[in-house]
């Protein structure tokens, strides 16, 4: 029998080797991942939300709205305010009203409750109503405050003084009535303060004093 060159053995053991490595999982192999791994890919963030705007100013709603009312001073149950005569000469061609002011109806005015006279309303070209205070308290002499931005509590009496200017086309007998400004510590009580009866007088009449 024949023997295979110690060469061709060393091949063969080697080629068994080989083989016995392979099937038992020793081989090596490629790194994990293999060639389908993109060492260059970079994830993708989300997209970062957009932020909630702030409301509009002036959408909001106030909650103090309901408790402060202008308009007309009888709409609002306001103060009922008496005429106390003839206007009397400031200056040349300033005159001045003397109103007394004080809360009419039935019921006492709840505690907390404000009205402010705002603005003047007349009924005729020719007149004007400033700002600037005027008169004397006819009980006590003091001077008075104007009545325009004054405020009123509940329950109280006061007087006020209103100058006017008549202007060219003045006309004896123009009136002024008011708009105002209520204020309550409640919604409901500004509800019942409209609510009231109450009965704020004619008209502030103006006519041309004497001497004027």
């Amino acid at each position: 029998m024949s023997l295979l060159p110690r060469t061709g053995r060393t091949q063969i053991a080697a080629a068994l080797v080989a083989l016995a490595l392979l099937m038992t999982g020793c081989a090596p192999t490629s790194d994990e991942g293999g060639a389908d791994t993109d060492p260059t890919a970079v994830e993708t963030p989300d997209p970062t939300p957009e932020p909630t705007p702030d409301p509009t100013p002036g959408d909001e709603e106030d909650p103090t709205q309901d408790r402060v009312r202008t308009g007309p001073v009888a709409q609002y149950g306001g103060p009922a305010y008496g005429d106390q005569g003839e206007a009397e000469v400031v200056a040349a061609g300033v005159w001045c009203k003397t109103l007394q002011v004080f809360w009419g109806g039935s019921e006492p005015v709840p505690e907390g409750v404000r009205f402010t006279f705002t603005e003047p309303v007349v009924d005729a070209a020719g007149l004007e109503v400033t700002r600037a205070a005027c008169g004397t308290n006819p009980e006590s002499g003091v001077p008075l405050a104007s009545c325009l931005g004054l405020p009123f509590d509940a329950n109280a009496t006061a007087y006020c003084g209103l100058e006017v200017r008549p202007g060219p086309d003045f006309v004896d007998g123009t009136g002024i009535t008011f708009i105002g400004t209520l204020e309550c510590p409640t919604v409901e009580v500004c509800d019942a303060m409209a609510g009231r009866d109450v009965d704020p007088g004619p008209p502030v009449v103006v006519n041309t004093p004497a001497g004027a």
